[in-house]
This record gives structure tokens, C-alpha cells and sequence, in this order.
């Protein structure tokens, strides 16, 4: 085969790929033209669709219109298409010739069949470099760009504006673009078919004690009944149509208020219903199913039965929840079997505010109230938001009264309760008063004391209206503090009322510069408080020094334990975990509710001292491991891996330690207490955690190990003051039971420093005789009372009570 008839061959497939494109060409360029003014009308239709016009037209003028756009549409339809004619193959080969520039037709020349003297071998070839020629030609073939001729159908390019609204149109229906011209294709004549084209807005926002974000419903119909919580805000705003909305919860409908020509606006409260609904023109805007969420009341109870400190103090521990969240917490309490219905109220603190979950102890000195020493019932109510209350069961219970010791005050609290349970036998009681105040030698010959028991008396002889009992009862109460205490309640109150506003503080998430400045009050009043425990304690020794109690070191605590358990709780403060801040307040405040003003006494004998000794010692290091592993954890010292070997050597040591005290304790008497093997496993823990090099994962074991070390020490103590039988223990010349006896409440060694107070740094004098010693201390008192005779800046009171005592001596 010669090479012209090989590319002859090769362009035939090349031209049939030219010639389909050039008949899509001809295609387009006859079939748009033909049908752009129905698009024009389509596309006109779609703008007013997107911009929701039909549906703002009454049922009948939209109907009217989409029959009007429909008739339209056929006639240009009609107009364009019945010239129309399909492009042949001739058609397509003659415009790729025009495209590409070629004449004589050399693609029919492809397509020719030599006729004639085929035989002829010179016609024959110059036949065939004919058709090599038209094949060259044939590559360089073009199919032309397609035009269909708008121009001169559209010469002021009406068709960019109508892509322009097209474009506009799309982007203001956004996501409703569907739903408009759905809308657009079906006008409505029924109530319940689709009404106006207007925008609804509408929120549903729960009550601000809920802590729920606000709702937007879509006018979309839900699938779900829609959650609501009683109470929620109701706004809806309509913007478009003439017609009054109308909302409708239920059965029950209420007009929008007009704000202009076509915005509305409406509002209300959700209590109940089970549907809403707004409505224009008998149109339904939007509908949706909703479901009222009650907001049902809080409960409250008490996690431990009502009890109370070694102070008299009332616990009282409860736990409470509510499903957004309770607002206060009331104890009320009421006599037993009492006729007259009379109550006493007051709040428990909460934890924090609006909590679904709260739990607490609170502690309230309810021992200068009447009723202290009686039977009472103990109700909880709980409150939400929404005012609902919740009640616990009611527990009876002795409210706990004060232990008084001067004989005195006792009679005077006697004959106030005396008033409390029998109102009318006024006579009796006064004439108990009346026979008090005439011992005034019995009460150190306290003038104040003496005018108080004459007041009241004479007011129960001539006041016989029953108001005047309580304001009795407050005085007698107050003259038997004073017999009794002198100071130390007023500290102990002041104390009290220091530590409840640093814990209302933190609840409310206080300023960092309150918090600190009620930790500085909070701390002043703690100092007081010791202060005047320890002076009441010396005056008691004074007056009644047989009367002396054992101390149990492992409840002993010193000034520096309440000084770091603040300084724990400021640094938690600082940082932001006030919620663990206010747990370890409550534990301080416990410890200080339940400090006794406990009369030194010797303890147990010197082996069994060793061994509470050697459990101290422990307790001692536990807690500075424990201190050391906290500030490492925090980063103030910096990552240091040998740190943490070098304490977990220690705590490996001190667990050893314990191991040898309990098997000491089992060749003995095999009675190894609990807590012992429970602090040796946590000790264990620690060490596994601290050579990890990780100090914040041994605070947890380390805190469980010095808690079960305490509990080890006190089962210590209570076995040996059992065992012995004898809770002054010891041979009275043994140093060390002296030593015992020698401290104060706070485990201090203590002597007169000369000033009337308490030093802690000394030691008893040891090598005289007890008569030489107690010339020497009657000596030394009596240097006090002349210097403080002296003092004329002291009230006269006090200087006429120190005359009398000189002259005694």
C-alpha cells in the first residue's frame, strides 16, 4: 500500500471525531436560539420564586400568574422550535471546511470514489496525490468555536441581568431556596397549606436559673416534640404580610403586637401545652410539637443523723439536689409535744451557688437557746429558683446543751431551763436567783454577776407578761458565761463567725483581696481563741487542780497544725480550688469545734510513752514527706528526679519503721490495731510513686498513710488507757509522766511567764520540794497582783477584786 493511501486511511477517523463535534456546534448554535425566550421566561420566574413574590399574592392572583407564565412559555416555545431542523452530515463537513479555511471541499474528496479509467495507472496516480493533498489538508482541521448568535436576539444583554437576579436571588433564600419555589409551584387556598412569604424568628429561652442556651425554632415542621422548661420566654417576630399573626399555644390564641405596617411581634411564658403554633391570614408560619419539661421540686436529707461536737455544738450533715439547681437549704426545729407550734429557722450554707448536687455540714451553737437539753424534731426544706420547697423526714433528737462545771452557773442554767418548761412558776425561780445572789463568794463577788441575778429576779416578780421570759433567758444565760468563761466565748463566737463569712466568701467565688483579708481575720481570731482557752485553763487549775483528765497525744494538736492547715487552705484559695479550700476549712473548723479546754493530766506509763512517742515521730515525718511531695507536684522546687529518690528513701525507711512497731506489737500481745497495716500499704504505695519520680501521685497514698497512722495512734491509746485501768498512769515521781502532766491542751510544756500567760519554751523547774515550789509560785502571784494593783488604766471592778485578794494574802 503506498504512503498516500496509508494517510488517506489514518485521516478518516480523525475526521469522523471533527465532524460529530462540528454537528453538536450546529446543534447548539440552531437549538438556543430557538429556545431562549423560554428560558428568558423560566428564568424569570425563578427570580420572583427566590424572592418568594407569588406566595405574597392572594391564592387566586398566583394561580392567574403561574397560568399566565405557563401560557408564555408554550407560545415562545412554539415560536422558536417550528423552524428548527436538525444539522446533517453535509452541514457539519461544510462548517469544519469554513472553520478551517480550506477550499474545493477536501473532505468530500475524502469521501470520493475515483470513477472511470481506474485501470489508468497515470490517472490513478495522480488520483491518489489528490487525495494526499486533502489528507494534509485534513489534519490541520478545525471545529470553530460555537456562537448562537444572542447578540442580535439580545442586543441590550438582558440575560446578564436576569443571571445577576438569579444570583441575588439564590443567595437571599439561602437553605429555603427549595421550600420557595415548592411554594412558588403550589399556591394555597386551604387553612393549612402554606400562607404569605413573610420570615418568622422565634426563640424559646429557658429561665436563667436552668443554665440552658436559648432555642431557635426553624419554620420547618420537627420530627421531635420539641423540649421546653416550664417557665421558658417565648419571642417571635414576623417580618412581612398585612394580616395580624397570631400564636397560638393549644387551644388558645393571642395577636401579635404591630410594630409597623408588616413587622410583629410577640411574647409569653410557657407553662403547659403540648403544641405552638403561629399563624397569618389563616396560614400556618410554622408548627411545632412541644414537650413541657416540669421543674420539679428539690429534695433534701440528712446523710448522718443530727449530732454535735464536744462543745455542744449542733452538726448537722445533709445532702440535697434539684434538676437545675437549689437555691438555700433550712433546718427547722420544734419543741416535741409542743402546743404552741412555736419554731426555730435558720439556713445551712451551701457548697457553692445553683448546685444540681449539693452536700454539707454546718455546725451551729445552739446551746445558749432555751431549748438546749430538750427533745426536738429536725425538719430539712430545700429550695429551688422557682421558689418549690422539698422536705426531709423529720428526726427527733436532744438538742445539745453546754456542760457547765461552776456549781453557780449550773443553778443559773438550771433555773432558765426550770423557765423554759414551766413558764408560770415564775415564783420558784425567782426565789432561787434571790437565794444565789446573796452568796456573791460563791462567784468570786463579781459585782456584774450579783446585779444580773438581782435584775432578774426582781423582773420575774413584777414583769408577768410572757414576752418579757426570753429577754430573761438571755440574761441568766449570759451571767452563767461569764461565771463560767470569762472571755473564752466571745472568742469562740467571734471565731465562728469569721470562719462562716470566709465560707460564704468562697462560695460566692469572692475577690482574691476579700478571700485573703478574711484569712488574715479568720487567723487573728483562731489566736484569740487559743489565747483565751489557755488562760481559762489556768484558772480552772488554779481553782481545781485535782480535777485533771488524761490527754490523748494522737488528738493533740499545736498552733503550728491550725497555722498550716490555713496556710493549705489560702494557697488552694490562690490557685483557684475553692471548692477544696472550703473542704479543708470545715475540717479546721471541726478540729477547733471539738478543741477541748481538757485539764492536763499524766498519761501512761514510760514504755507505753516510748511507743506513743515513736507513732508522733512518725505522724511527723509522714506529714513533712507529705509536704515536700505537695510542693514538688506543684513545680516550686522544679522537676528534680533525685528529690524524689531521696524521698522515696525516706519513705521507705519510715514504712520499716512501722513494720518493726508492729511486730513488736504482735510478740507482745498480738493485738496489732487496723489502721497500722492500712498506713503500711499506703506507705508502700508512695515509695512505688516517688521512685517513678512522680510526687503527685504519692499525695493520694501519703495522706491515706498519716490519716491511718492517727486512727493507729488513737486505738494506741484508748487500748493503753484501757489496759491500765488508771488514766493518770505512771509512777507520780516518773520525769516523763510529769512532763505529761506539765503540757497544755496543745501539748505545750507550759509555766507562768510571769505575765498572766503561757510559755511554751521552758521547762518545770525540777529539784525542790513541792512546798518550795508552791511558796515560790504563791510568791511570784503575789508580785502579779501588786503590779497589776498598780495599773489604774484597769477598771475599777477588776482593781476592788485584787484589793480583796491582797488582803488575803
Amino acid at each position: 500500500m503506498s504512503q498516500s493511501a496509508l494517510d488517506t486511511s489514518s485521516a478518516r477517523p480523525r475526521l469522523g471525531r471533527r465532524l460529530a463535534l462540528a454537528w453538536v456546534a450546529l446543534l447548539w448554535e440552531r437549538l438556543w436560539p430557538a429556545l431562549w425566550p423560554a428560558a428568558a421566561v423560566v428564568g424569570v420566574f425563578l427570580v420572583l420564586a427566590l424572592f418568594d413574590v407569588p406566595t405574597q399574592l392572594p391564592a387566586a392572583l398566583h394561580s392567574l400568574l403561574l397560568v399566565i407564565f405557563l401560557i408564555v412559555l408554550a407560545v415562545v416555545l412554539y415560536y422558536g422550535l417550528r423552524t428548527f431542523r436538525l444539522p446533517d452530515r453535509d452541514a457539519a463537513r461544510r462548517r469544519i471546511e469554513t472553520a478551517s479555511g480550506l477550499a474545493h471541499r477536501p473532505l468530500a474528496t475524502l469521501e470520493d470514489r475515483l470513477s472511470g479509467s481506474a485501470s489508468d495507472p497515470d490517472t490513478l496516480a495522480l488520483w491518489q496525490a489528490h487525495r494526499a493533498r486533502m489528507a494534509a489538508a485534513a489534519k490541520r482541521l478545525k471545529v470553530g468555536t460555537p456562537a448562537a448568535g444572542l447578540l442580535r436576539r439580545d442586543p441590550y444583554a438582558l440575560r446578564a441581568a436576569l443571571g445577576l437576579l438569579l444570583l441575588v436571588g439564590a443567595i437571599d433564600a439561602g437553605g429555603d431556596w427549595s421550600d420557595r419555589i415548592l411554594r412558588s409551584l403550589t399556591p394555597g387556598f386551604g387553612p393549612g397549606a402554606p400562607g404569605a412569604a413573610v420570615a418568622l424568628d422565634i426563640w424559646v429561652s429557658p429561665p436563667d436559673y436552668t443554665g440552658l442556651p436559648p432555642q431557635f425554632l426553624t419554620p420547618a415542621a420537627a420530627a421531635q416534640p420539641v423540649a421546653v422548661p416550664v417557665g421558658s420566654a417565648l419571642l417571635a417576630q414576623v417580618h412581612g404580610g398585612s394580616a395580624v399573626p397570631q400564636l397560638v399555644l393549644d387551644q388558645h390564641a393571642s395577636d401579635f403586637t404591630r410594630i409597623d405596617e408588616s413587622n410583629f411581634k410577640a411574647g409569653a411564658t410557657i407553662t403547659e401545652g403540648k403544641r405552638l403554633a403561629v399563624m397569618q391570614d389563616g396560614h400556618a408560619l410554622g408548627n411545632w410539637p412541644i414537650t413541657v419539661i416540669p421543674d420539679l421540686p428539690p429534695t433534701v436529707a440528712f446523710a448522718k443523723p443530727p449530732g454535735h461536737t464536744d462543745r455542744g455544738v449542733l452538726r448537722l450533715e445533709y445532702k440535697a439536689s434539684d434538676d437545675y439547681g437549689v437555691e438555700s437549704v433550712k433546718a427547722q426545729i420544734r419543741r416535741k409535744n409542743d402546743p404552741s407550734g412555736e419554731t426555730l429557722a435558720f439556713d445551712l450554707p451551701l457548697p457553692g451557688q445553683h448546685l444540681k448536687d449539693a452536700a454539707a455540714a454546718s455546725f451551729h451553737d445552739l446551746t445558749p437557746h432555751p431549748w438546749a437539753g430538750l427533745p426536738v424534731e429536725i425538719l430539712l426544706r430545700a429550695t429551688d429558683a422557682l421558689g418549690q420547697t422539698g422536705e426531709s423526714d423529720t428526726v427527733e433528737t436532744t438538742l445539745p446543751e453546754r456542760t457547765f462545771h461552776h456549781p453557780i452557773a449550773r443553778a443559773i442554767i438550771d433555773a432558765r431551763k426550770e423557765l423554759t418548761l414551766h413558764p408560770d412558776e415564775r415564783k420558784e425561780v425567782a426565789e432561787t436567783l434571790s437565794d444565789l445572789s446573796l452568796r456573791p463568794g460563791l462567784f468570786g463577788n463579781d459585782i456584774v454577776v450579783f446585779m444580773a441575778l438581782r435584775t432578774a429576779q426582781a423582773r420575774l416578780q413584777l414583769d408577768h407578761e410572757p414576752s418579757a421570759i426570753p429577754a430573761l433567758q438571755q440574761l441568766m444565760w449570759d451571767t452563767a458565761l461569764r461565771i463560767e468563761d470569762g472571755r473564752t466565748t466571745t472568742s469562740q463566737r467571734d471565731l465562728r463567725q469569721a470562719m462562716q463569712a470566709l465560707q460564704d466568701a468562697l462560695a460566692r467565688n469572692a475577690p482574691d483581696s476579700e478571700i485573703e483579708r478574711l484569712m488574715r481575720e479568720l487567723q487573728a481570731a483562731i489566736d484569740r481563741h487559743l489565747q483565751a482557752m489557755a488562760q481559762q485553763m489556768q484558772r480552772e487549775m488554779a481553782q481545781n487542780p485535782q480535777d485533771m483528765q488524761p490527754i490523748d497525744p494522737s488528738r493533740m494538736i499545736t498552733r503550728q497544725d491550725l497555722q498550716r492547715m490555713l496556710d493549705q487552705a489560702r494557697d488552694l484559695a490562690r490557685t483557684g480550688a475553692k471548692d477544696r479550700a472550703r473542704e479543708l476549712l470545715s475540717q479546721l473548723q471541726e478540729m477547733l469545734e471539738n478543741l477541748r479546754m481538757a485539764r492536763p493530766g499524766q498519761m501512761m506509763n514510760g514504755g507505753q510513752n516510748q511507743s506513743m512517742r515513736a507513732m508522733q515521730e512518725m505522724m511527723r515525718k509522714q506529714q513533712q514527706l507529705l509536704d515536700r511531695s505537695f510542693r514538688n507536684s506543684r513545680g516550686a522546687q522544679g522537676p528534680n528526679g533525685e528529690q524524689s529518690q531521696e524521698d522515696a528513701t525516706q519513705q521507705e525507711m519510715l514504712r520499716r519503721m512501722l513494720g518493726e512497731m508492729m511486730r513488736r506489737m504482735g510478740d507482745q500481745n498480738g493485738d496489732i490495731p487496723a489502721p497500722m497495716g492500712r498506713a503500711e500499704r499506703a506507705m508502700r504505695n508512695a515509695v512505688d510513686a516517688l521512685k517513678r519520680a512522680q510526687p503527685g501521685q504519692a499525695i493520694g497514698p501519703q495522706t491515706e498513710a498519716l490519716d491511718a497512722l492517727q486512727q493507729a495512734a488513737r486505738a494506741m491509746a484508748d487500748q493503753m488507757l484501757g489496759r491500765n485501768g488508771n488514766p493518770d498512769g505512771g509512777d507520780p515521781g516518773d520525769r516523763e509522766g510529769l512532763d505529761q502532766a506539765a503540757r497544755d491542751p496543745f501539748g505545750r510544756l507550759q509555766r507562768d511567764n510571769g505575765n498572766g500567760g503561757i510559755d511554751d519554751g521552758g521547762q518545770m523547774r525540777m529539784g525542790k520540794s513541792q512546798s518550795d515550789y508552791g511558796l515560790e509560785k504563791a510568791k511570784e502571784i503575789l508580785q502579779q497582783l501588786r503590779e497589776r494593783a498598780g495599773e489604774r488604766q484597769r477598771p475599777e471592778i477588776e482593781r476592788d477584786y485584787i484589793d480583796r485578794l491582797l488582803k488575803q494574802f
